[in-house]
């Protein structure tokens, strides 16, 4: 009887239970992360292509060399005199749940 009133062993039982809200929220940050470097790589590639585009050179293929070969086959460039905008697809964590209109944007003008 006196074992079964025991706090032996609490400890552990709470920790096991407190892991899946940890596990929860490192994939919340992880995913987050992805979306910053998502949409950091879009402003990059926007950047890139609209300096290409003032040289008069491809401005399409500078944005796809800008960002990384996964980011590539969704990647969206608008070029409309020096003004460039660049949408890349967010990856995301979960598996199976992807949606094309989760995007990261990004726009560049070449100062004049």
């Amino acid at each position: 009887m006196r074992r079964l009133r025991g706090q032996r062993g609490q400890a552990s039982v709470e920790l096991v239970g407190m892991l899946w809200w940890l596990l929860l929220i490192a994939l919340v940050v992880w995913q987050l992360l992805l979306a910053t470097w998502s949409n950091d790589q879009a402003e990059n590639a926007a950047r890139t292509a609209s300096r290409v585009e003032g040289r008069g050179g491809d401005a399409e293929k500078a944005a796809r060399n800008a960002v990384p070969k996964a980011m590539r086959k969704h990647l969206q460039v608008d070029v409309q005199g020096e003004v460039a905008r660049v949408a890349v697809r967010i990856p995301l964590i979960v598996p199976g749940l992807t949606n094309e209109k989760i995007l990261a944007h990004g726009k560049a003008t070449l100062p004049s």
